[in-house]
Formats: C-alpha cells, sequence, structure tokens
C-alpha cells in the first residue's frame, strides 16, 4: 500500500495524529508544515557484531516483545550489537526522536566552548536583551538544566483547567512548533513565544530556589537562540552542520517553526540506525564532565539529575522523548542505546515505561564492565 494511502486510510493528521500517536510518530515528516532535512556528505559507518549472550539477557529479550517498542539499537564503539525492530518497522523507517532531541544543544554548546564564545554562567540578556522576564537574569547553565521558573511547565500544563492561562500557554506553544493547525491563530515564532513568557504569579522573580525540574521545551530553544548570538551564525547553519556530522546512512529531518528556526527540542526524524549514529556524537562531547559536574536540578520521583540538556544518572547520560523515546550514552564503556516507541495511551510518558529503559541501560552497562 501506497504511503498516501495509508495516510488516507488513518487520516492522520496535525489534528488528531496523538490520538494515533504509534503511526503519527513515525509519520510527522509527512504531516508538520515545515521541515529541513540533509543527506548526510559522508555516512558514518556501522558494523553488524551482533552479541548473542547479550541478546539473551532477560531484560533485552522481555523489552522486544513490548508492542510499544518500534526500533531498538545498541551500539558498543562503532559495532551493532544488538538490534530489534517491530513487525511494521525496519532499519530504514523513519521516526520522531521528540524530545531526545534536545541534546542537540549540548552538542551546539561544546563547539561555542570550544571557540571561547561562551560560559555556561553567562547570562541570557548578554546575548538576547530583549529576552522577556520568563527568562531574564537567567544563566545558560538554568537555561539548560530546566531550572527557571517562568509561568510555562509542560508536566503540569496538559492537566491545567480548561481556559486557564497554562492552557492557553500549552495551545500557543504548540501551534509555534507546529504540532497543532494554526486554524485561526496568526502565526507565532519560537521566539516570539519565548519573549511572551511572564514570570510565575505571585513570584518576585524566575529564580528556581528549589532547583527541582521545571522542565519546558521552550527553555532548549532559547539556548538555541542564545548559541546564535554567541556564534555569530545562523542557527540554521550550526544545526544543518551537525545533522551533516551525525553521517546519516538515510534522510535526517529537523522540523522548523514558522520562521523556518530549527525546533532543537523536539524536531528529530531520523532511522533508528541514524538516531544511533547521532548518539555516537553525544557519546563523544567533551561537555559531558560538565554535565555531571553541573547537575543540580532534581528529576521528580528519581535520583537522577538533569543538567546542559541531559538525564545524569550513575551509569551514564540519557534523555527520554514523548511517546516512548529514549537516548542513553556511557563513555565509559563506550555504549549508546536508542530505543524509538510508540505510546498509544492516554499516558505518553509512563514511570514504568522509563524505569524499565533505565533499568535495561544499566543491565547493559554492567555487562559490558563484567570481568
Amino acid at each position: 500500500m501506497a504511503l498516501k494511502d495509508v495516510l488516507a486510510k488513518s487520516s492522520v493528521s496535525l489534528n488528531n495524529w496523538q490520538l494515533n500517536r504509534k503511526l503519527g510518530l513515525r509519520q510527522l515528516q509527512h504531516i508538520l508544515p515545515d521541515l529541513m532535512s540533509v543527506n548526510a556528505r559522508t555516512t558514518r559507518p556501522l558494523t553488524a557484531s551482533y552479541d548473542k549472550v547479550l541478546a539473551a539477557q532477560p531484560q533485552l529479550k522481555a523489552l522486544s516483545e513490548q508492542p510499544d517498542i518500534d526500533g531498538f539499537v545498541v551500539l558498543k564503539g562503532s559495532h551493532i550489537v544488538f538490534e530489534h525492530y517491530a513487525d511494521d518497522f525496519s532499519p530504514s523507517s523513519l521516526h520522531s526522536a521528540q524530545s531526545a532531541t534536545k541534546p542537540v544543544s549540548i552538542l551546539l554548546l561544546e563547539k561555542a566552548i570550544l571557540a571561547g564564545r561562551i560560559s555556561i554562567h553567562d547570562n541570557v540578556e548578554q546575548y538576547i536583551p530583549e529576552i522577556g522576564d520568563g527568562f531574564h537574569g537567567r544563566s545558560v547553565k538554568d537555561i539548560m538544566g530546566m531550572n527557571v521558573l517562568h509561568e510555562f511547565n509542560e508536566m503540569t500544563a496538559y492537566t491545567a483547567p480548561a481556559g486557564s492561562r497554562l492552557e492557553q500557554i500549552r495551545f500557543a506553544d504548540e501551534r509555534s512548533f507546529g504540532y497543532l493547525p494554526l486554524n485561526e491563530h496568526a502565526p507565532i515564532s519560537r521566539r516570539d513565544f519565548a519573549k511572551s513568557l511572564k514570570r510565575l504569579p505571585h513570584h518576585s522573580s524566575n529564580e528556581n530556589t528549589h532547583n527541582t525540574m521545571v522542565y519546558a521545551t521552550i527553555n532548549t530553544e532559547v539556548s538555541g537562540w542564545i548559541l546564535e548570538r554567541a556564534m555569530d551564525k545562523p542557527l540554521t547553519a550550526q544545526v544543518r552542520e551537525l545533522m551533516h556530522q551525525i553521517g546519516g546512512e538515510d534522510t535526517v529531518y529537523m522540523s522548523v517553526d514558522h520562521e523556518g528556526i530549527p525546533s532543537i527540542g523536539a524536531g528529530l526524524i531520523l532511522t533508528t540506525r541514524d538516531f544511533a549514529r547521532y548518539g555516537m556524537l553525544l557519546r563523544d562531547c567533551t561537555c559531558l564532565p560538565a554535565a555531571r559536574k553541573e547537575a543540580i536540578t532534581k528529576m521528580p520521583n528519581s535520583s537522577n539529575k538533569y543538567s546542559l540538556s541531559l538525564t545524569v544518572s550513575e551509569t551514564g547520560y540519557s534523555h527520554s522523548g514523548w511517546g516512548g523515546q529514549y537516548l542513553f550514552v556511557c563513555p565509559k564503556t563506550d555504549i549508546v542505546v536508542v530505543v524509538f516507541g510508540g505510546i498509544n495511551g492516554d499516558d505518553p510518558m509512563p514511570k514504568s515505561y522509563f524505569d524499565n529503559l533505565e533499568s535495561i541501560t544499566a543491565a547493559i552497562v554492567a555487562y559490558y564492565n563484567r570481568p
């Protein structure tokens, strides 16, 4: 069946893709209004070297049987040591990485730090004097650590009362992403959306004194704006260069906002193997020690912390994504683990699902740390 017939049969659109999230996450490149794409100049080589002993581990076998898993790849160095796909998914199938895109910002930050153009302790207004009071006064470290107390918190926005300010902000957020149709609303860019955010009501400051995560993808987009100003180079050019460095075997897409600015908070669309190639860049990033050192923002219901667009745990560095996406790297063992998921349920971020992924990655690290 041709793709257009599949889309017609399922009626996947901006209006309803969350109702069939599993299919929607595989088809965002066809329904989002604005994207950029790269066919890499040079493909980053991977070799198949499957580890049958690793594949026989009970946790990996159990994960492979979960209906929510679309694609799952484990790299050791540049070797594919484990690989699994759903029956209707393949190594050439595209999928949205969602928030597992956010580490793009630390890869761009690395370039700016190495060029001597920025410090993570610089305040946002040094680069964006026009920023609104939702961000004014906060450092690069605060912004990339989800440690800013402005009025938008994605963790609570989806249960906000109908008609509330928070619900209205959520709709504006999704329209600026291109994840909702505009209908009669005027286009709003991600940067204009960022400028519109205010301090949390009844708070005299946007400083998050509790250092607990206040998660908002717009923070990551603001970090990209900072890096554009710091490097005096359009973010589009920086992201396109990084997309080439992924070295994808297939086309790699990045969604952009209505003004063409890359959505580095959730925009990557690529195959599972190319997702792993992106993980290789992160695994080799020189800023990972700084992420661990600066990790002070506590994650809810977890011993993990969040720093410089990464979840920092005892075993390594990771980032999850809406609907079941997961990226994990462990430089010590030279491991990359990537998972594409398609969770259709009411809860797109079930704690049990991601706890299981963390347990599995810990087991993989332990397997390669064995004597």
